[in-house]
């Protein structure tokens, strides 16, 4: 990973480097698994679910598993004025056609989360029928079975789409990231400890990724949300209420002191 790029050609390592860190020394950093006992994060929510319902904290459930498509649909352009409409090969119908479907498809299961955040369109003209259109394509899911269902259903479409329009496609997956369940013995504490607080003990998967995904890798992981307002995050208006971060702060204290150390 230290020989990874930015698009200027500046590694990870000479970017650590030039920031005064030796990346040499960074094995020297590594935990024992067999000596940590667990990992708690708290975090704003960065969404509206808790506000909504009216309770100041959530005990996360899993980060959801994420999986990433580029997706090309080909065919051919033309005059806007001289070519009919019976018979066009027009990419970015099949582009919407796709997006569409993927809209719906997300709306049939609350844990699923399905964007199309990009798309690029040539010759983007505006009097040329498009002759390519380019996407990404993200599926989020708490559950790595239903995510790899999802992004399988959804290539299908692609292809019946492209059949159905008179256009090429290629579409693959880029990246894939699992999954990571909170341990349910965690959950289970924090949750009793969030009702003795006067919370309703409210579960949710988290759709972002956060430090807990990867500090799976070395213990089991535990998650606790804050309610935000209006749900947002990274902006100067991310707000949480002193209220709510002093309950999390009295439930993660409950949950540390009944830890068991055997």
């Amino acid at each position: 990973m230290l020989n990874l790029a930015d698009r200027d050609g500046v590694t990870l390592r000479a970017a650590l480097t030039g920031f005064g860190c030796d990346p040499q020394e960074i094995a020297a950093l590594a935990r024992d698994p067999a000596r940590t006992l667990g990992y708690l994060e708290m975090h704003i929510e960065q969404g509206p679910v808790l506000e909504a319902e009216g309770h100041a904290l959530g005990i996360v459930t899993a980060i959801c598993g994420i999986e990433r498509h580029t997706v090309t649909f080909t065919g051919r352009t033309g005059h806007a004025g001289t070519l009919p409409m019976q018979g066009r090969q027009d990419a970015l119908v099949g582009a919407a056609d796709l997006i569409s479907s993927a809209h719906d498809l997300g709306l049939q299961d609350t844990d699923l989360r399905i964007t199309v955040g990009q798309i690029d369109v040539a010759p983007n003209v505006v009097n040329a029928v498009p002759r390519e259109a380019r996407l990404t394509l993200e599926i989020r899911a708490p559950e790595d079975r239903l995510r790899e269902t999802i992004g399988a259903q959804l290539a299908a479409r692609a292809g019946e789409i492209a059949a159905a329009r008179g256009l090429m496609l290629d579409m693959r997956r880029t990246y894939a990231q699992p999954a990571q369940p909170c341990a349910p013995a965690f959950r289970r504490a924090l949750l009793a400890a969030d009702v003795t607080h006067g919370g309703a003990g409210r579960e949710l998967a988290s759709g972002a990724t956060h430090d807990a995904s990867a500090m799976a890798d070395l213990c089991p992981i535990a998650m606790l949300f804050v309610r935000c307002r209006n749900g947002v995050s990274h902006v100067p208006e991310e707000y949480a209420a002193p209220d709510d971060m002093g309950r999390a702060i009295s439930v993660a204290a409950d949950f540390i002191a009944g830890l068991s150390l055997s």
